[in-house]
This record gives structure tokens, sequence and C-alpha cells, in this order.
């Protein structure tokens, strides 16, 4: 069979082409894990997608752009955007953004609700970039940003993470940092911190998770909360010259705050740096070095591409491409 349908997956877990939708949209409050699971492993198995035609159709006369993304509140979210919206102007296209606030549902829900609205396109900041939903959308339509799947079947735009922070990481190593630790938010699958956790490991060589400190994502500092009780016993038992990177700011933000209600500072009591750029680094005594991923030019990427979809009248699902934003390292005096 050269090309399956809705039909043919309903057939083949039989069960009908109502239930097989609901799951594409997923929709799955009335069906049971058992379905799900078959569902999951025939559409795999089909490499199942949806038809392009219809929106090979819809996207020539729409002239909206729907953008959906994890967390408004993100500083990294808010210059991506900034970055589309240009594009947008400089092509003819208005722009309409969901926030999913790290929700899984709900953003399955804001994407639903564009596809519903007919835009011509979607560019996806993703919770979950391996969630099932989608592989429903179609390459021809859709650019994903940031968070890349482990199974990718979506252009995708992001930054070199691994490679920039090993870089970071080595400079650290070079100016004479023998004990260095990785903070971060949880890891939980997601890429962006797989990644960046993976360059500073190049970078030690360390063969384990000793030197990995999980912050949680809603911490609030206490005097006796057990992050605040890890650094403290880091601080006072380390015998070589310690070190921090920190996975983005707001995790350095909340590091530094545990740092200051113990009354250590930076360089004297450890050296410090991070992924992410921003002005009060450099206003901080001494500034934070740091890793600075250019967040505009990745909106300006995904719109690019995006365009460059639109105006293509693909017969068959074109292959997926990563396209990589470089970085600068930036030297300041943190360590």
């Amino acid at each position: 069979m050269d090309k399956f349908t809705i039909k043919d997956i309903a057939k083949l877990s039989d069960v009908s082409t109502a239930t097989v939708s609901n799951y594409l949209n997923g929709n799955y409050a009335k069906m049971s894990p058992n379905t799900k699971e078959k569902l999951a492993n025939i559409i795999e198995k089909t490499n199942y997608r949806p038809s392009t035609t219809a929106r090979n159709l819809a996207k020539n006369e729409n002239k909206t752009i729907g953008v959906s993304v994890a967390d408004i509140t993100n500083p990294f979210t808010s210059p991506v955007i900034s970055g589309i919206s240009e594009r947008c102007s400089e092509y003819g296209y208005k722009l309409v953004f969901t926030n999913s606030n790290n929700d899984e549902q709900k953003e399955v829900e804001n994407i639903n609700r564009l596809l519903e609205e007919e835009v011509a396109g979607l560019i996806i900041d993703p919770v979950n970039p391996n969630s099932n939903t989608y592989q429903r959308l179609s390459n021809t339509y859709t650019v994903i940003v940031d968070r890349q799947a482990q199974r990718s079947i979506i252009d995708t735009i992001t930054t070199d993470n691994m490679k920039s922070v090993e870089l970071m990481t080595q400079k650290m190593l070079d100016a004479g940092y023998t004990d260095l630790y990785f903070v971060t938010w949880p890891l939980s699958g997601i890429s962006t911190r797989i990644n960046r956790y993976t360059g500073f490991k190049n970078a030690t060589k360390y063969t384990n998770d000793e030197h990995l400190l999980t912050i949680p994502y809603d911490y609030e500092l206490s005097d006796d909360d057990s992050f605040t009780q890890t650094i403290r016993q880091i601080v006072t038992n380390s015998h070589g010259k310690l070190g921090f990177f920190t996975m983005n700011s707001r995790v350095l933000q909340n590091f530094l705050k545990v740092t200051q209600s113990l009354n250590y500072t930076y360089p004297d009591d450890f050296g410090v740096a991070t992924y992410e750029n921003f002005d009060w680094m450099q206003l901080m005594t001494p500034g934070i070095s740091c890793i600075r991923q250019d967040s505009v030019a990745i909106g300006h990427a995904a719109m690019d591409l995006l365009k460059e979809k639109l105006s293509t009248n693909y017969t068959s699902e074109p292959a997926p491409r990563m396209k990589t934003i470089p970085t600068d390292i930036i030297i300041r005096e943190s360590f």
C-alpha cells in the first residue's frame, strides 16, 4: 500500500474512523488505554501521515500564522515571537499566538484550535515534541523551535546547545576549575536540557551524575530546603577550585538567591557561568559569563522556513530538516 488513509488505520485497528480522528487530535477522554496503545503502534508502523492536499489548498488563501508557545513567561519566548512577528510583517502575514503554560494537554487544545481556524501554517515551541499530536501535523506547514523530538518528523530550528556548553565548560576548566557542577531544572527528557548537560559532561569527562544538581521548576528559597543544604555542603566540602554552570537564566537567578542567602560570593567562593544572556547579567558585579543565543534570529529563521513551505506545492511529505542557529561565548569576570 503506497499511502495509508484514516480508513485504513481504522480497519487495521478494528476501531471507527471517529476513534482514529479523536486519537490524532489528542482527545483520549473516552478511549481505553489499550485502544490508545494499539493506535499508536499501528500509526508508527505504517508511518501514517494525514493528506497534505487540503492543507496545500488552504495555505494559499489564508494569510494568518498560528504560534503555540510552551511558556510565555520564559525570557527566551518574547524575542522569538518578536522575530516571527517581524518576518510576518515583511511577508504580509498576520500572527496569532497561544500559550500552553507548560501543560501538554493545553498545548494539544491550542494546536487544535489553531487548525480549526485554518491558519496557513504553524510555528510551535513545544511542551513535549514527542507528543502523539505531532504525528498528525504535516511538515508542509509546520516548524518547531527550540526543543527537538527524539524521532524528528518536522523541521526544527534550534541552537548549538551541546557544543556551546562544551566550549564554555572547557573555558572554566582552562581557568583552573577542577570541581564543576551543572545546575538545571529536572531533565525530564527535554532536549535542550539534556543536550546542554551532555556538552558539560563532554568537557568534564564525568562518567556519572554526581555533578548534576537538579532544582525544582517551582523552587522557592527557604533556610532549610534540600537544594540550599546541598549547595552549603558542596561549597564547604569542595577540595578543588569550585565552579557552577546553570542551564538557563531563571535557574541562575534561583541559584544566586541561594548562594547570597548563604553569604557566598562569586568569584571568591566559586565561579559561575550560564546559558542565555540578558542585560542584567552585564550589570552584575562582576558580570556573568554566558552563552548568548540569538532568540530573535530563531524567530526569523522559523518564519523564513515556514514562508518557504507555504510557497511550495508539495506532492509528498518532505523529509524533516534541522537548522542550528550559532551562539556566542561571552566571558566576563564571574570565573
